[in-house]
């Protein structure tokens, strides 16, 4: 009998399970843009601010009214943002996470973002 062997991640393995994935922005500016695009296997999301600004993470739709509808966050209009301070602050959020992720930054253009998105 021949074994299938495979680790997390790698490339025999046959679930949703992939472990973590790493993306690296090295450009978030003050127009929000999506840092992280829909999953329904996703457990588990981390966003990491090395940089010198504060980001605001926050999904691409919330609920209005019991309706799921498009959010346009901006500086003024901060609802169903979370900040992500500068210097090293992360923000992880578990759970009924799966919907795409934007971010945008309070002040500054070309700044660093590391998202780390989980199915585990």
């Amino acid at each position: 009998m021949t074994a299938i062997l495979g680790g997390v991640g790698a490339a025999l393995v046959f679930s949703s399970a992939s472990g973590g994935k790493v993306y690296a922005f090295n450009n978030i500016s003050t127009t929000p843009q999506e840092v992280a695009a829909g999953n329904p296997s996703r457990t588990k999301i981390t966003f990491h601010n090395p940089g010198t600004v504060d980001i605001f993470i926050a999904p691409t739709t919330v609920l209005v009214s019991g309706a799921s509808t498009t959010l346009t966050p901006s500086t003024s209009a901060l609802g169903g943002c979370f900040r992500v301070f500068a210097n090293g602050g992360t923000l992880t959020i578990e759970g009924e996470c799966q919907k795409a992720w934007q971010a945008f930054s309070a002040s500054s253009s070309a700044l660093p973002l590391t998202v780390m998105d989980s199915n585990l």
